[in-house]
């Protein structure tokens, strides 16, 4: 897993870093309730040991830390293996048990998808699209098929949303890309955009950028400014449909859209009244 995997990396650490690290990945309690303190007093360092070592991670401090080990060893915690996503169903099966295994397989994808949010991920998202004058996605493929219903849902909130699923427009749109704008970029794998060569060109965006990404280490995480996870589950090719991750880009487009909504509620409720207002007016003639 990426986080735990960074805390393993003892080439980046000094030896006190080390100690705390190792002390944090053993740790088997509430880690939402530990302390710098309580980590210093454990070890044998001090509290800017641990502040440290979290900037050297790439966290704003231990808040931030902790809640980025809690979301992962929580995931890892609550991992369903019990159905195969790439062939969630044999040729034995009934009709009614693939139902019921399709459901079983969607329920706990989105699951699996919700214990990798982190909120200051979330809120940074949530910021960046209410503040947006114009939403760009970009998606390939299959992927692109499912961005249509976040965009009319984004309606509702009278929020211009541009999907981009053809490569060849990508280096157009980014021509045309202004500050106030949003970016969102998905890819399962996240080396779709730099076997496309376009990863510097999305570090160099002039607006915000969030990805939609699988749960590792990948380039689409280290150049956009916010990152949603997808559970890692999936082969590239060796599969017999896209269950699992369509399911939770899904999820996540419908959590962006909501969480959006929320940011002004009862503005957006008025709107939403106004609009079907005008349009039952309409109806009438």
């Amino acid at each position: 897993m990426i986080l735990l995997n960074k805390l393993k990396n003892e080439e980046i650490f000094s030896s006190n870093e080390i100690l705390v690290a190792n002390y944090l990945l053993n740790y088997e309690g509430n880690i939402l309730q530990l302390k710098v303190s309580d980590i210093a007093q454990k070890t044998f360092t001090s509290a800017s040991t641990t502040i440290r070592l979290a900037k050297k991670l790439g966290y704003d401090g231990w808040s931030s830390l902790r809640e980025a080990i809690y979301t992962e060893k929580n995931y890892l915690n609550n991992s369903h293996k019990d159905i195969n996503p790439n062939f969630p169903f044999s040729y034995k099966d009934s009709i009614q048990k693939i139902s019921s295994l399709i459901e079983q397989l969607e329920s706990h994808t989105i699951h699996e998808t919700a214990q990798l949010i982190q909120h200051d991920e979330l809120s940074k998202c949530t910021t960046y699209l209410s503040q947006a004058n114009t939403i760009y996605i970009f998606a390939m493929a299959n992927t692109a098929t499912i961005t249509f219903d976040f965009q009319y849902k984004m309606r509702f909130l009278f929020k211009k949303v541009e999907i981009i699923n053809n490569r060849d427009d990508i280096s157009f749109i980014f021509q045309l890309l202004k500050e106030s704008d949003c970016c969102i970029f998905i890819s399962y794998s996240g080396n779709t955009f730099e076997a496309l060569d376009y990863s510097s060109m999305i570090k160099n965006c002039c607006c915000q950028t969030i990805s939609i990404t699988s749960y590792q280490e990948n380039k689409l995480v280290d150049c956009t400014d916010a990152h949603l996870y997808i559970p890692k589950k999936e082969e590239t090719y060796a599969k017999i449909g896209h269950f699992s991750s369509n399911t939770s880009i899904h999820y996540l487009l419908d959590t962006l859209y909501a969480c959006t909504f929320s940011k002004n509620y009862e503005e957006n409720i008025q709107k939403r009244k106004n609009y079907i207002k005008q349009t039952d007016k309409r109806d009438e003639l």
